[in-house]
């Protein structure tokens, strides 16, 4: 659960930005043309004047410049770089970025490099090493220890790739000699699944379109995909809320009738999903 422990979106715009606007630089330069030739002033309330517009191309001038100079510090900020900037920015760190792994991804891997680069045999110096092997098809990584002197590295593998091979593989790598630590004993298992039933009534406003209905079971599983991690505990409330959609009337759900609690090497995943049509709405 070591990805939610920074959350980028929640940092603070860095004091280094600027707030550009036009009307401001406009104004200065303005003002300081003003102060070196005030005769100038009545030709300058003119907005037909060459020279005003010559103030204002100026000014939308800087206005481009300075705008450059902040997407320059975005691209050098790992909260912020993209695409290519990303991936020059996680060179510097000793991270690769894998074939089809999108920018977000990639960004928590090299904040999680950064972190276990401190501490060999750390918890997030395994985690790094797991999720690195494929960070495409790997979720989450738990590591916890058991034992003394024991580690467990629990891996969630994504929904379409195969389980046993991408253990395997995490595996294989994590207990290399450059990687597992001399007096550390390494165990890598598949996270522990817990499905969890869901049935539910379904009742719509009259005018709510069938559609609404029958897509509403895939898009309990696509946010469920999205949501699910090690360690996340269910809550009726976030179910409710997704079967709650626009056009609902409103939802009975009989089961689960609790809050499905976890550990943290486990990971709640769907099981029998049962929406019934009720009823719609007077």
């Amino acid at each position: 659960m070591s990805n939610s422990s920074i959350d980028f979106n929640a940092l603070p715009s860095p004091d280094v930005i600027e707030t550009i606007e036009f009307e401001q630089l406009f104004q200065e330069r303005k003002q300081r043309l003003l102060a070196m030739a005030p005769q100038y002033a009545e030709a300058l309330e003119l907005e037909s004047e060459p020279l005003v517009q010559n103030l204002q191309l100026e000014s939308y001038r800087e206005m481009l410049l300075r705008q450059r100079i902040n997407e320059a510090v975005y691209a050098n900020l790992l909260a912020t770089a993209k695409a290519a900037d990303l991936d020059n920015l996680g060179v510097f760190y000793g991270v690769i970025r894998s074939p089809q792994e999108d920018d977000e991804t990639f960004r928590l891997r090299i904040r999680d490099r950064t972190i276990a680069s401190s501490t060999a045999g750390s918890k997030a110096h395994y985690r790094s090493r797991a999720i690195e092997v494929d960070p495409v098809a790997i979720r989450d990584v738990e590591i916890d220890s058991p034992v003394p002197g024991q580690v467990r590295v629990s891996v969630l593998v994504r929904t379409g790739y195969d389980i046993d091979e991408v253990v395997a593989k995490v595996r294989e790598h994590v207990t290399a000699e450059d990687v597992q630590m001399l007096t550390d004993t390494v165990e890598v298992v598949s996270a522990e699944l817990i499905p969890v039933d869901v049935t539910a009534d379904i009742h719509l406003h009259p005018d709510t379109p069938q559609v609404i209905f029958d897509s509403l079971e895939q898009s309990l599983l696509d946010a469920w995909e999205q949501s699910a991690e090690l360690g996340w505990d269910l809550t009726t409330s976030w179910l409710d809320a997704q079967l709650h959609k626009d056009g609902i009337h409103y939802v009975e759900r009989t089961t689960p009738t609790e809050l499905i609690s976890i550990a943290a090497n486990q990971c709640v995943v769907p099981g029998d999903i049962k929406l019934t049509l009720k009823s719609r709405g007077q």
